[in-house]
């Protein structure tokens, strides 16, 4: 929505710039830019929001993904279950039990638990205790974003940190010949490795700026660099 915002603001100047100066002053392909210029014309601020998607519309509400998150992140002790792990079959019998209306068939519970990379039903966690019970913490982050507009007004500020680690760094040795007129795109295989990098960054939810540093240790320093930026 900031970028949306600015693409309309840009555009409504007195002499407004093209659509390839807009995209590269706010760094997004000219035609993100093109699309939310018509939108902005043909159905003003509405149009700034998403569209329906096709397809089937989600039938598992937020509440109902994060119940399900909580019970796969738990032992199965937590709940009333006999065994060392979890199955497939154990986890939607739980959730049976508490989701009389709104029951969760195996094959969507295997896209929500491998859309987040959890694997109760293959492994056990044992180089560290378990977490927090993931209902509770996730209810206690949710109501910190949402008031992060209003702490913002009283000078407190919301900041959300992530890392990726272990990324391996690829880079084109030849640069990508563009297109032309009977002869398409040529991009050149060959690539240079840089190793893995590990990619830290930190942004402040109420307002949307973000410091990012981009390094190949992963320490307490280095996670404290981009929150003085932030």
């Amino acid at each position: 929505m900031t970028l949306r915002a600015h693409i309309v603001f840009r555009a409504a100047d007195f002499a407004p710039p093209t659509n390839l100066k807009i995209s590269r002053d706010l760094g997004c392909d000219h035609r993100t830019t093109g699309t939310w210029r018509r939108r902005d014309l043909d159905r003003g601020v509405a149009g700034l929001h998403e569209a329906m998607r096709p397809g089937r519309p989600s039938t598992m509400g937020s509440p109902t993904r994060v119940h399900v998150l909580s019970v796969a992140s738990a032992l199965p002790q937590a709940q009333d279950r006999t065994g060392t792990r979890w199955t497939l079959d154990a986890i939607v019998a739980t959730l049976l039990d508490a989701l009389h209306p709104e029951a969760i068939s195996r094959s969507s519970l295997w896209r929500l638990l491998h859309d987040v990379d959890r694997k109760p039903h293959k492994r056990a966690d044992w180089l560290k205790s378990p977490e927090e019970p993931c209902e509770a913490k996730a209810h206690t982050l949710c109501q910190r974003d949402a008031k992060a507009l209003a702490s913002s007004q009283h000078g407190r500020l919301v900041i959300c940190c992530d890392e990726k680690t272990g990324r391996h760094v690829l880079e084109r040795k030849a640069p990508t010949t563009p297109a032309q007129p009977g002869r398409r795109e040529r991009r050149d295989h060959a690539d240079s490795r840089h190793g893995p990098r590990v990619l830290i960054h930190s942004w402040a939810v109420a307002t949307g700026p973000m410091a990012w540093t981009i390094g190949t240790p992963r320490q307490a320093t280095d996670l404290v660099a981009p929150l003085q930026q932030a």
